[in-house]
């Protein structure tokens, strides 16, 4: 699946110029090339002629996990690993599906423990097993930990439905960091 970041394109036309089959048009009101599917012979020259390489195939699915207490908002007032559920998301196919929510009991709160101990990770990542992106408002000190098995998504947005949007937005660049040796967090806007 094309997919066109809104961070990278700049609204040039060159792709929609380029096109054979006019399947790519820039969205005047958003500055942004869109790319209709059903006219996209998947001939890849907008890729090749975008000076901001900001077209990319999308082929690999992800699983995305949100923090969330109640189910509606990213957890508000603590880092992502302190959330009462994790809402694990499909992305396929520019397409997000809700899979599972998984209750967050592997951890319980111990005031003796320190803020980033290793033993809060190995709870989280038992509980994220096959995820790919954690997404929340905020990470803890565990985030160096984290990040080689997880890419660590923040957002200020508040509105899980809202997020979910964000997420397909950026999807280009949170395939790119999945694809690094050395990740690091991801904030969307």
């Amino acid at each position: 699946m094309f997919s066109v970041s809104k961070n990278k394109c700049v609204g040039c036309g060159i792709c929609e110029t380029e096109c054979l089959n006019e399947a790519i048009k820039v969205d005047l009101a958003s500055g942004i090339a869109v790319i209709d599917k059903d006219r996209c012979s998947e001939c890849y020259l907008c890729i090749e002629v975008c000076p901001q390489n900001a077209i990319k195939v999308i082929q690999k699915s992800l699983i995305i996990a949100i923090g969330t207490d109640d189910e509606k908002t990213i957890k508000p007032d603590d880092h992502f690993g302190m959330s009462k559920y994790f809402q694990i998301w499909l992305y396929s196919d520019g397409q997000l599906e809700l899979l599972e929510t998984r209750e967050n009991s592997k951890y319980e709160e111990d005031e003796t423990r320190i803020h980033g101990d290793p033993n809060k990770v190995k709870a989280t990542s038992s509980i994220l097993k096959g995820v790919d992106v954690m997404l929340g408002k905020m990470m803890g000190a565990n985030i160096q930990r984290l990040k080689n098995k997880f890419i660590p998504t923040i957002t200020r947005e508040p509105l899980i439905k809202n997020a979910l949007t964000i997420i397909k937005e950026n999807i280009n660049e949170i395939m790119e960091e999945y694809e690094k040796q050395e990740r690091k967090g991801i904030i969307l806007i």
